[in-house]
């Protein structure tokens, strides 16, 4: 998989071109979803990964 040209920000959430967050410095991610195949192998481990980071999103916002 090619690397993407746009990143998202896993904790503020601002998009940036740069793979680390130039406002927090924080981690960034593709923002687009993966390819669909009725095939897929690894698409309950996928979700199962992005529930629990959903989870943990949710956490972090609500201590602030």
């Amino acid at each position: 998989m090619t690397d993407a040209l746009l990143h998202v920000c896993r904790a503020c959430g601002r998009y940036t071109l740069a793979t680390t967050c130039p406002e927090c410095h924080g981690a960034t991610r593709s923002p687009h979803p993966a390819r669909f195949s009725p095939q897929d192998r690894y698409g309950d481990y996928r979700r199962r990964l992005y529930a629990s980071e959903s989870r943990t999103a949710a956490g972090s916002n609500q201590e602030k």
